[in-house]
């Protein structure tokens, strides 16, 4: 019979968040995190809501986590270099075998589907486009079946270019903003050599200097930002200076210009300026 043990009370948080719950079986769904919690919190409430459904809930997990809040409540947790790279090199073939016979065991087990994720961890740029080839595949792979497939990214690995290469191989895009999982906007699959070139450029910036930049662009001045941020006014002048020559403009105007470019990542950099507990705070 189905679990009946709720994921979200080992880990992610309550009420369900509305995006996470409303994913439906055959779709196909990637997400970008940037925190550990973040990861906890996105897999808890994808799988809790894979059992409500009544379905099979596993995790291909990264190799350093701690296993046991999800495992404890009924999830299938394994490695994800273990099962990615069977016989020390990506295969598709593998893979998709895998989904296949779990997506078997459980209409077995008489549960309603499968709920799955898998992590990147693994992935090296050797590997990436016959993963990214795969993961176009499992559009086909998928369709019409009672599974519901997550695929998740660190953001600190992804380049700008990366990101629009995965949104455009998956059915639904998500990422976090404001505490809350959200649905990435279908723009930001424009690959125009600009704005990845812009993108690319604000992508480089430290965190701090992300968020100095985003503040100047709300139209603070140095000392509101350095009050904000409880910094001094020296520290925010060194991260503006930093961000200009980072970007390799000249001027914080040409700065901004690149920004307002390269605002369809906009919510994949969100920078909180009051973080609650769970959600990285940035140092100076």
């Amino acid at each position: 019979m189905p679990h009946t043990n709720d994921p979200t009370s080992h880990g992610a948080k309550s009420p369900y968040d509305v995006v996470l719950a409303a994913i439906c079986q055959g779709t196909h769904v990637c997400a970008f995190y940037e925190t550990e919690d973040d990861l906890i919190d996105l897999v808890g409430q994808f799988c809790a809501a894979g059992v409500r459904r009544g379905d099979l809930c596993l995790w291909v997990m990264p190799d350093d986590m701690n296993a046991e809040p999800l495992a404890g409540a009924g999830i299938e947790v394994y490695s994800a270099t273990d099962m990615y790279l069977r016989g020390g090199a990506f295969e598709a073939g593998p893979m998709i075998a895998l989904w296949e016979e779990k997506l078997a065991d459980a209409l077995a087990h008489n549960h309603a589907g499968l709920s799955a994720s898998g992590h990147t961890c693994w992935l090296q740029q050797r590997d990436w486009q016959a993963f990214m080839e795969y993961e176009r595949y499992l559009n086909q792979v998928i369709a019409g079946k009672p599974i519901s497939l997550l695929c998740t990214y660190p953001l600190s690995a992804c380049k700008a270019g990366d990101v629009f290469e995965v949104v455009r191989a998956h059915q639904v895009a998500l990422a976090k903003q404001q505490d809350h999982w959200s649905v990435i906007e279908s723009h930001l699959t424009d690959d125009r050599p600009a704005a990845l070139d812009a993108a690319s450029r604000v992508t480089s910036l430290s965190p701090r200097e992300r968020q100095v930049l985003l503040l100047v662009a709300d139209g603070m001045m140095t000392k509101g930002i350095a009050f904000e941020l409880g910094l001094s006014v020296r520290t925010i002048e060194v991260h503006r200076e930093r961000a200009i020559r980072r970007m390799g403009v000249r001027t914080m105007a040409e700065a901004i210009r690149l920004l307002t470019l390269a605002s369809p990542l906009v919510p994949l950099m969100d920078v909180r300026r009051n973080a609650p507990g769970g959600i990285r705070h940035f140092d100076a």
